[in-house]
């Protein structure tokens, strides 16, 4: 999930907390200590994120795929770093106050930080990138493929609310441009229907008028309860059409063994779903990438728009559509080429601990080894130049289990 999502995540939690403080004391934060809980509150909500530092951005790709999302992005390593926030920011309050907050409070902020942290994973979760966090006792990948990585309507339930609890000026000009770019990218970008951004207009103008209206308990409810719906919303939508892809396969091809299907709902659109496929007939290896319509009666996949990164490179699909599936590239090859590629190549098998969806290409002594989610073999992020034959190592490749060790059959081999 993008970081802006994750700071307006932390300032729902820091409201939302401070609210339930307030109902149980009776009363209200301070506000210097309530502004420093909501600063705080949006830095838990980022601090897995601290991965970047060390994975790198726009540097070594393959370290980047390896440990973004990586040991920062675990339950064990969450509680920690909420932890250690947590004695940082008490120090500072004593420094500032020259007293340690009371006890009732300093636990409050514990909680807080702890949901804060806690909350990032969560929400990196619902996407089709995914996280690993129950490290260390379960390397496997988990995706909720659920929720675009961008989701305005996630904004537009929850910023109005935080606009009209905010006694900072800055904080309230911050919020509503952050409202405002949501709006404004809706409009301008390709893969927002028309219909969609004029339903995020609705919305946002009804979320504003209902921030103006309900009291500050009832409309920090509202914003969870928003939030929530939304994400719900989403997961209905692409496990509808998860099914829709499952039952046209079965019908064009009842032999093939479907390992995977990777969803990802279109920004703002609970109806409209991008989809790879990732199969076996056989000996051969297959992904086909896909628009799917969870409510075909009403939107036809055909008009579902696709995102132009998907499978760039794969060939057009023979596959018959339907009203719920258009299907768009397929891309085959002999399965057993990149199992070989993995027994003989201690880099390929690193990159496999991060990549969903191969795709791969011999370039002379090497292979062009990607991953259809982020284009595959069309210039993605994940596309990474590998030895075909190297015994030689990355340095620290993590323990994580390859999303494709269905496909791989490579034993309990490791870098």
């Amino acid at each position: 999930m993008d970081n802006v999502t994750h700071s307006v995540a932390g300032l729902v939690l820091a409201e939302s907390m401070a609210r339930l403080r307030a109902r149980g004391t009776g009363d209200e934060l301070p506000a210097r200590f309530g502004a420093t809980a909501a600063i705080t509150s949006m830095i838990a909500a980022n601090l897995p994120d601290a991965d970047l530092f060390y994975s790198g951005i726009g540097g070594n790709r393959l370290r980047y795929m390896l440990h973004h999302r990586g040991y920062t992005h675990t339950v064990v390593a969450a509680v920690l770093g909420a932890v250690l926030l947590w004695v940082l920011v008490s120090l500072f309050l004593v420094w500032r106050a020259r007293a340690w907050p009371g006890r009732s409070d300093s636990r409050w902020l514990l909680a807080l930080l702890l949901a804060g942290t806690l909350s990032h994973l969560v929400l990196d979760w619902t996407n089709s990138y995914g996280v690993h966090p129950f490290w260390p006792f379960d390397d496997r990948w988990r995706y909720g493929d659920a929720v675009f990585i961008v989701e305005p309507w996630l904004w537009i339930v929850s910023v109005p609310a935080l606009v009209a609890a905010s006694t900072s000026r800055t904080a309230r000009v911050l919020l509503s441009l952050v409202l405002l770019a949501g709006l404004g990218l809706a409009w301008r970008v390709n893969a927002v229907s028309m219909g969609a951004a004029i339903t995020l207009t609705v919305g946002a103008a009804l979320s504003v008028g209902l921030a103006r209206v309900l009291r500050p308990d009832g409309r920090i409810v509202a914003a969870m309860v928003g939030w929530v719906a939304v994400t719900l919303v989403m997961a209905a939508g692409s496990a509808n059409a998860r099914a829709a892809v499952l039952r046209a396969i079965h019908e064009l091809d009842p032999a093939a063994k479907v390992l995977d299907v990777v969803m990802s709902p279109m920004p703002a659109n609970a109806v409209c779903m991008s989809a790879i496929t990732v199969e076996r007939s056989g000996p051969t290896y297959r992904v086909t990438t896909a628009r799917v319509s969870s409510v075909p009666t009403v939107v036809p996949a055909a008009r579902c728009a696709q995102r132009a990164s998907v499978g760039s490179s794969l060939g057009p699909s023979m596959r018959p559509s339907t009203a719920a599936v258009q299907w768009g590239g397929e891309w085959t090859a002999p399965s057993h080429e990149l199992e070989s590629l993995v027994r003989e190549s201690c880099p390929a098998l690193a990159a496999m601990r991060f990549i969903r969806v191969p795709m791969w290409a011999a370039a002379g002594d090497s292979v062009l080894l990607g991953d259809v989610r982020y284009g595959g073999g069309g210039g993605g992020f994940a596309d990474v130049h590998v030895a075909r034959r190297s015994a030689a190592c990355p340095p620290a490749v993590p323990p994580w289990t390859p999303p494709r060790a269905d496909l791989l059959r490579f034993g309990d081999s490791d870098p």
